[in-house]
């Protein structure tokens, strides 16, 4: 038995190493992404802060995501925008404006497209200043499909001063808390970041 045993640990050595390094890269980031989320589900169940109603918190088990593909991890084209921009008012779901500052702009193509699509950089208004982090309030071709009909967020470091490119990894994609509870106010995503194709990647919604 113990030869079978180490004849198949061989075998699976051999076909691990044969693997091409871009098939073995993406099942390292998908295990990566996949640890992410059952960290962010063992919270959902358990913090006394998370946003899934007291009444629905003994049946959850766990959002719902697309597969984590590491094509959607992609490099785009950073463009600053002055800091003398006009801050932008994004409307919350509950009528109440948020100031946000016009931080930059994102161009990039994603998988199997071949037009460049374009995000608008925000920046939240706040005692943190230049600290803040970047913020991506967006909608697409999934929303009120397979994903929340308001919109999803990414959020991300602000890039060194000497950057021209940022990294947007649309698998980690995430609801806003509304979309658990609507006792929770999130702001919605400006015109410039409604994409009309489609962006299969990060969270899915809440409810079928």
């Amino acid at each position: 038995m113990w030869k079978k045993i180490a004849l198949a640990a061989l075998l699976l050595g051999i076909i691990n190493y044969s693997l091409p390094k871009s098939a073995a890269a993406d099942k390292a980031y998908a295990a990566k992404i996949q640890q992410s989320r059952r960290l962010k589900n063992q919270q959902f169940r358990t913090a006394a802060d998370s946003p899934i109603p007291l009444t629905q918190k003994p049946a959850f088990d766990s959002l719902r995501y697309f597969a984590p593909v590491l094509s959607y991890q992609v490099n785009a084209k950073l463009s600053r925008l002055a800091a003398t921009a006009p801050p932008l008012s994004l409307p919350r779901t509950d009528g109440a404006p948020e100031a946000y500052r016009r931080w930059g702009t994102a161009d990039f193509t994603l998988p199997g497209q071949s037009q460049s699509q374009r995000l608008l950089l925000l920046q939240k208004i706040s005692p943190a200043g230049a600290q803040e982090p970047l913020f991506v309030a967006f909608a697409d071709a999934t929303s009120g499909h397979e994903t929340y009909a308001t919109g999803r967020y990414l959020d991300l470091p602000v890039p060194a001063q000497d950057a021209t490119e940022i990294t947007l990894d649309f698998n980690l994609a995430y609801n806003p808390y509304c979309a658990y509870n609507p006792a929770y106010s999130c702001p919605l995503p400006p015109a410039e970041n409604r994409l009309l194709t489609a962006v299969p990647a990060g969270e899915k919604s809440f409810h079928d």
